[in-house]
């Protein structure tokens, strides 16, 4: 028992001493910033996404990159016992963030339209910060187009949940579809699944090959304790700020795009933002 305990231990050992660190954890920012790579022992290190070898850049213990544009990180670390790690690699952006488009057609019993949850994967984050992922997701956009319905998203990779827009995530009035990862685009059948073959109304009233409207809304800090922020390029007119319940605890002008939040209590609740065309998009935040 000692000598297997004594193996498992130095595997552990060796498994630990091997690794190596990424930081920051967010993949974009606005503007150039620094990403450190760590561990103890000589790393190797490409940043075109191509597979490092001892022939690769490399540096003692530490290395520091300069994002200025996108660039794809991998590495591996060989510390003082010739242990080498697996390869490590993370996509990180800057600037502009990648363009994406979500086409969902729910089922007719769907009365309250689609709501979709995105939970981003690269980039991972919006200048840092991550968006909210919280149930039901934002109100998708009706296409008129055979029930499907669209919205815009800023990332490369992300995982989708597209919910009924029930506001209270309890069965059997929520509903909602299974994690979906998607691309840039996709068009995602609530009966069929993923699909290749999208009707053409899709396309017919926009310019989708030459410019693309996208929707995006971003509450933050979430959780907050003074003032909520929403970053968004819709022209909101109006919000609600309501408890899980559903009673209305204020409402006004969308004025700012500052709300404070100082005057409820702790715990969560969901805002409602809405446009001049009628349109609403449900946010969940959580008061400290």
């Amino acid at each position: 028992m000692k000598k297997k305990l004594f193996s498992v231990f130095i595997f552990i050992s060796i498994f630990c001493s091997s690794q190596i660190n990424m930081i920051p954890a967010g993949t974009h920012y606005d503007n150039a910033y620094p990403v450190t790579i760590s561990g103890n022992g000589t790393i190797y290190y490409t940043t075109d996404g191509s597979t490092p070898t001892f022939s690769s850049s490399s540096g003692t213990n530490n290395v520091q990159i300069t994002i200025n544009q996108n660039k794809e990180i991998k590495a591996f670390l060989m510390d003082g016992q010739g242990n080498v790690s697996p390869v490590f690699a993370r996509k990180y952006y800057t600037g502009t963030l990648p363009l994406a488009t979500i086409y969902f057609k729910p089922p007719s019993t769907w009365t309250n339209g689609a709501c979709v949850i995105t939970d981003m994967v690269n980039p991972n984050s919006v200048n840092g910060g991550v968006v909210d992922i919280f149930w039901p997701g934002p109100q998708m956009q009706n296409t008129g187009c055979d029930g499907w319905y669209k919205f815009g998203g800023y990332y490369e990779n992300a995982n989708l949940t597209f919910t009924n827009c029930f506001m209270m995530n309890i069965p059997p009035a929520a509903i909602s579809t299974n994690t979906i990862p998607a691309g840039s685009i996709i068009y995602y059948d609530f009966t069929n699944g993923a699909i290749s073959n999208p009707p053409s109304c899709l396309f017919l009233s926009t310019s989708e090959n030459k410019s693309r409207n996208f929707m995006m809304v971003k509450i933050y800090p979430n959780p907050v304790t003074d003032i909520l922020k929403i970053n968004s390029n819709i022209d909101f007119r109006a919000y609600e700020i309501v408890d899980i319940s559903g009673k209305i605890i204020s409402s006004n002008k969308f004025s700012s795009k500052e709300i404070s939040v100082t005057h409820i209590i702790s715990g969560n609740y969901f805002i409602k933002l809405k446009d001049g065309k009628g349109n609403e998009t449900l946010l969940k935040f959580l008061k400290k």
